[in-house]
């Protein structure tokens, strides 16, 4: 009766030991690459659809502006949106960071 009793010591603790370093791997491997693996894709499809967004609004401004404001004139809807992207890649550019020195 005693040897059965150790036997089960010896079984729960050997089990409570590989619980321990299973938890362990997935807390310390598996969880973060989950969460990184999450960030990839969620950052592609917020890319595409950012993407998708810009061209679609683009493409229904220089519409909007040469069919009622420009009277059938496109060059003055392609300069209105480069001047729109141009503004916008200047306060853009305005806002980086300055490179540390090596």
């Amino acid at each position: 009766m005693a040897e059965n009793d150790f036997s089960n010591g010896i079984s729960a603790k050997v089990l409570d030991t590989v619980d321990l370093v299973v938890a362990t791997v997935n807390d310390k491997a598996v969880r973060p690459a989950v969460v990184a693996a999450r960030a990839i894709v969620f950052g592609v499809i917020i890319a595409l659809v950012a993407s998708l967004i810009l061209i679609v609004a683009s493409v229904g401004f220089i519409r909007l502006l040469n069919s009622y404001a420009t009277d059938h004139h496109v060059w003055i809807a392609y300069l209105a949106l480069g001047a729109l992207f141009g503004l916008g890649g200047a306060v853009l550019y305005s806002k980086r960071g300055t490179t540390p020195s090596p």
